[in-house]
């Protein structure tokens, strides 16, 4: 037999609790769906795909990066320019 708790928690493996409660301060939802996310999110290698329809993961994104991030659209006529 392996030993395993009955409730597994990606929060209490990988994430650190002051740094979940900064995310919160953030505007993350405080919901295990949302904090899990954000822990894969932020330990992940490449850019992720967010679908955020209630626009919630682009609030926590802003307020988390401020000044840091930069605003680009496929609209945008100097696209290319900017992405290199």
């Amino acid at each position: 037999k392996v030993p395993a708790s009955e409730l597994f928690q990606l929060r209490t493996v990988i994430g650190e609790e002051v740094v979940i409660r900064q995310w919160v301060i953030d505007k993350l939802p405080n919901d295990q769906f949302s904090i899990d996310n954000a822990l894969i999110l932020s330990r992940s290698r490449r850019w992720p795909l967010m679908i955020d329809p209630q626009l919630q993961a682009n609030k926590w994104i802003r307020n988390s990066n401020g000044e840091a991030l930069k605003l680009l659209r496929l609209s945008s006529g100097n696209y290319a320019r900017i992405l290199e």
